[in-house]
C-alpha cells in the first residue's frame, strides 16, 4: 500500500492504542486501489474483590474472604510469598498479609492485599462445684492462661452476673466471687473479661443448689398376711425428682400402698439360713445420700426355696422344689428368666446352654389370697466345659525351647501342665516358655475353670539336635592347621562341616587349613536320625589367623676388625612387639636395636626371633665377620726372585678399606721413590723414572682407612735384593 489512514488521523502502518473502542483503517496504491477494515480494542480490568485493606478480629474468631468469581487463576499467598491456597475462598484467622492474585482469561492480572490482625484472647476457666448438696452458699475461683498478662490485666475490665435475683454474688474481684443461693434452684453464673483490644470473652458457669436427701425408712409386720409380707414405709425427707434405688436381697414389691408417701408392700422371701437385709440409696437430683442398712426384723418366711444342683458344666438338670413350713393351702408358681412360668410345687428343669438363670417362687395363699415371693438372681449357673488347646505346631522342629499357649484362656483358668519330668500347675500359666532338655517333648495339658475340667489334651513336640563344636586355639599363625571337634549329648546324630567345596565332609570332627589372615567363619550342619530334625550352627569369625611378622636387619659393619668390633644392629623388623637377639657368640639381647662387642676373632651368625602380639614369629640371620686389626709387611724382596710373592713389594692387612689406600716409599735421603693408591699396584723395586732402584733399605710408610672408616698409619723398613 502506498498510504494509510486511521479513525485516529495516524498515516503509519502501525499505530498504538491505550483506550479501548472502534478502529477503522483505510489503505490504498497510487492506481486509486482501496480496501477498508475495521477491529474493536476490548480493555480486560479485572478486580479482586477484596472490599477491605485492613481488619481486626478477636481470637478464635476468623474473616472469610472472597475474591470475584469467573477468573482463570486465584493465588493466595502470606507475608513471605508463601501459596496457602489457590481457591477464590478462604478463611483467615492468623495475624498477617493475605495477598490475592487473580489472572482472567486474557492473562490479564490484577493484586489486592488484606491485612489481618488477629487480637489474643485468654482461655479462661472457673473452678468449683457446679452441684452444691445441703448448703446456700460457695466459693468459686477463675484460672486465666494462655495470653501474656498485660493482654487482660487492667483495672476495670471485668465483671460477674447471673441470670436470676435469687443467686447473690460477692466479694467480687478478678479471680474469685462468694455465691449465696435465697432459694434450692439451678442457676447460671457469667464471668466477663475485655481485653486490652477490646475483645470480650464470656464464660457461663452453671451451678446447683439443692437440699441433701434424708435417707430413712421403716419395716412394719402386715397383720393381715403374717409370714407373707411385710409394710416398707418411707421416712426421710426428698424432692419429687429423688429416684430411689432399694434393695430387698431377693424379695420383692407385692403393691404400692400409697405412693406419694412412698409406703410399699414387700413380700417376706423364703426361709433362708441368714436373714438379709433390706439396703436403700436415694439419688435427688445428683445428691446422694448415705448407704442406709436395716435389719429384716421379726422375719417370718414361710417357705422354703431350693434347688438339688446349683452349677453345673455343659448340661445341667436341676430339680427344683419348695416346701411350705405352715400348713396353708397355697398356690405355687415358678418363673425362670421371666420366661418361663410353671405353676407347680416342684419342677425338673433341664439348662443346655452356659449362663446364669434367675428363678423366682410366688406363693398365694388360697383362702385369704396372701402372697410371698423370693428372687435368686443367679440361682443356677451352668459353665462351659474348658477346652484345652494348645498352640505349637508337632511338626515344626523347636530350637530348644518351644512358647507354649492355651488359646481358651480366661482370668479363672486353672492349669494342669505335664510335660517329660516335670508338672506345673496354677493360675496364669496359659503361657509356658519349655525348655526342650530331651529330643522328644511329651506334652499334656488340663484346664479347669468354675470347677469344670476340660478333656487332656496331649501332644509330642521335636526339637532340632543340640551340639557344639570345640577346638584347641582360636587363634593362630598364618598360615594356620587345625582341627575342629564337634559334641553332642543327643544320640543318632550325624554331622556335615560346611567348607567351600562340596560335597561337605562328614565325621565327628575335620581339620582346616587357613593360608590367609582374617577372621574365618566355622559352620556345622547337624541331623538327628531320631527325629528328622537338622540345625546349623554358625560361628561368625570364630578363627582369628593373624598375619606373621617380618624379621629384618642389617649391621652397621659385616666384617669388623677386632680391636673395633663395636657393632650396632639395625632392626627393620615389622608388626612385631617382642626381639629376641642371639649373637652367636653365646650372649643374647632383648632390645630393639642392641649394640654388641666381639671380643675374639672369627665368624658368627646372629639370628633374631621377632614376636607379635598374638604370638606370631619369624626368624632372620646374618654372618658378621671379626678380624685381625695388625698389618703384616715383608721385610725384604728380591725383584728377580723365582718366587712370584717374593718379587714385589706390599705391607698386607685385613680389612683395609681399598678406595682410601696410600703407599710411598723413601731412600736413605728421604726421597720418595714409589707412591700408589691401590693395594693392586705393589712395588716392584723401580723408580718414578723407570730405572731400578739399587739394592738396600728403603723405608715405606702407607696412610689407609679401615672399613669401618677409621684411619690408620703404619710405617717400617724393607731390603730391596738384586
Amino acid at each position: 500500500f502506498d498510504y494509510y489512514k486511521w479513525s485516529t488521523l495516524a498515516t503509519a502502518q502501525t499505530i498504538t492504542v491505550n483506550e479501548e473502542g472502534l478502529y477503522w483503517l483505510e489503505a490504498g496504491t497510487q492506481d486509486g486501489c482501496v480496501l477498508r477494515d475495521t477491529v474493536f480494542v476490548l480493555e480486560s480490568k479485572p478486580v479482586t474483590g477484596l472490599d477491605e485493606r485492613f481488619a481486626e478480629i478477636c481470637y478464635p474468631q476468623k474473616v472469610f474472604l472472597q475474591a470475584d468469581e469467573d477468573y482463570e487463576k486465584y493465588i493466595w499467598q502470606n507475608e513471605t510469598d508463601e501459596i496457602i491456597s489457590t481457591d477464590s475462598i478462604i478463611w483467615a484467622n492468623k495475624t498477617g498479609e493475605y495477598r490475592l492474585t487473580v489472572v482472567d482469561n486474557f492473562r490479564c492480572i490484577a493484586r489486592d492485599t488484606l491485612v489481618l490482625t488477629v487480637f489474643p484472647v485468654p482461655e479462661i476457666e472457673i473452678l468449683g462445684n457446679h452441684l452444691i448438696c445441703g448448703e446456700t452458699s460457695t466459693q468459686l475461683s477463675v484460672n486465666i492462661s494462655g495470653t501474656p498478662e498485660n493482654i487482660w490485666n487492667f483495672p476495670g475490665n471485668f465483671s460477674w452476673s447471673t441470670n436470676s435475683s435469687d443467686l447473690v454474688l460477692s466479694d467480687e474481684s478478678r479471680f474469685s466471687v462468694n455465691v449465696e443461693a435465697r432459694k434450692w434452684g439451678d442457676y447460671e453464673i457469667l464471668y466477663r473479661l475485655t481485653t486490652i483490644d477490646g475483645c470480650e470473652k464470656v464464660v457461663k458457669f452453671p451451678i446447683r443448689f439443692h437440699p441433701q436427701p434424708e435417707n430413712d425408712f421403716v419395716i412394719e409386720d402386715d397383720p393381715g398376711c403374717n409370714g407373707y409380707s411385710k409394710i416398707l414405709r418411707f421416712t426421710g425427707k426428698v424432692t419429687e425428682a429423688a429416684k430411689f434405688e432399694w434393695d430387698l436381697n431377693g424379695r420383692v414389691f407385692l403393691d404400692t400402698l400409697d405412693l406419694q408417701n412412698r409406703v410399699y408392700l414387700i413380700s417376706e422371701g423364703a426361709r433362708q439360713y441368714t436373714t438379709p437385709p433390706v439396703t436403700l440409696i436415694i439419688n435427688d437430683k445428683g445428691c446422694v445420700s448415705d448407704t442406709l442398712t436395716k435389719q429384716f426384723v421379726n422375719a417370718n418366711p414361710n417357705f422354703t426355696m431350693e434347688a438339688d444342683k446349683t452349677r453345673g458344666c455343659g448340661l445341667l438338670t436341676v430339680n427344683f422344689s419348695s416346701r411350705m413350713l405352715t400348713s396353708d393351702d397355697v398356690d405355687f408358681v415358678w418363673t425362670f428368666d421371666d420366661t418361663e412360668i410353671v405353676r407347680q410345687q416342684n419342677y425338673t428343669k433341664h439348662y443346655a446352654d452356659t449362663g446364669f438363670y434367675m428363678a423366682n417362687l410366688t406363693i398365694t395363699n388360697r383362702v385369704s389370697s396372701c402372697r410371698n415371693s423370693f428372687t435368686i438372681d443367679s440361682m443356677i449357673m451352668v459353665f462351659p466345659v474348658p477346652i484345652a488347646e494348645v498352640i505349637p505346631d508337632t511338626d515344626f522342629c523347636y530350637p530348644g525351647k518351644a512358647l507354649l499357649v492355651n488359646k481358651n484362656h480366661i482370668d479363672s483358668t486353672f492349669y494342669y501342665w505335664e510335660f517329660n519330668e516335670n508338672k506345673l500347675s496354677g493360675f496364669g500359666y496359659d503361657t509356658v516358655a519349655l525348655n526342650m532338655d530331651d529330643p522328644f517333648e511329651n506334652i499334656k495339658l488340663t484346664v479347669s475353670e468354675y470347677g469344670c475340667i476340660s478333656n487332656p489334651v496331649e501332644l509330642q513336640l521335636k526339637r532340632k539336635p543340640k551340639f557344639d563344636f570345640y577346638t584347641g586355639n582360636v587363634e593362630g599363625c598364618q598360615p594356620y592347621s587345625f582341627e575342629v571337634f564337634a559334641e553332642t549329648k543327643d544320640d543318632f546324630v550325624d554331622f556335615s562341616w560346611v567348607t567351600d567345596s562340596l560335597p561337605y565332609p562328614t565325621g565327628v570332627s575335620n581339620l582346616y587349613y587357613l593360608p590367609d589372615t582374617g577372621r574365618f567363619d566355622i559352620s556345622l550342619i547337624a541331623f538327628s536320625n531320631e527325629t528328622g530334625c537338622a540345625d546349623t550352627l554358625l560361628k561368625p569369625g570364630w578363627i582369628w589367623v593373624h598375619r606373621n611378622p617380618f624379621a629384618s636387619f642389617e649391621v652397621d659393619y659385616p666384617v669388623a676388625l677386632i680391636d673395633n668390633a663395636n657393632i650396632r644392629f639395625i632392626n627393620y623388623s615389622e608388626r612385631a612387639v617382642n626381639y629376641s637377639w642371639d649373637f652367636g657368640d653365646g650372649e643374647t639381647s632383648q632390645e630393639f636395636d642392641p649394640v654388641h662387642t666381639y671380643n675374639e676373632l672369627g665368624k658368627y651368625t646372629a639370628r633374631l626371633f621377632a614376636e607379635s602380639a598374638h604370638g606370631c614369629a619369624d626368624t632372620f640371620e646374618l654372618m658378621i665377620n671379626i678380624i685381625p686389626s695388625i698389618v703384616y709387611a715383608p721385610n725384604a724382596f728380591r725383584p728377580d726372585s723365582n718366587i712370584p710373592e717374593n718379587q714385589t713389594f706390599m705391607p698386607v692387612g685385613v680389612g683395609v678399606d681399598p678406595v682410601r689406600f696410600n703407599l710411598k716409599i723413601f731412600n736413605r735421603w728421604g726421597e720418595m721413590v714409589f707412591e700408589t693408591n691401590s693395594l693392586n699396584t705393589p712395588w716392584d723395586g723401580t723408580l718414578k723414572n723407570g730405572k731400578e732402584a739399587p739394592q738396600g733399605n728403603y723405608v715405606w710408610i702407607s696412610k689407609y682407612y679401615d672399613i669401618q672408616g677409621i684411619e690408620r698409619n703404619e710405617k717400617g723398613q724393607v731390603l730391596l735384593i738384586r
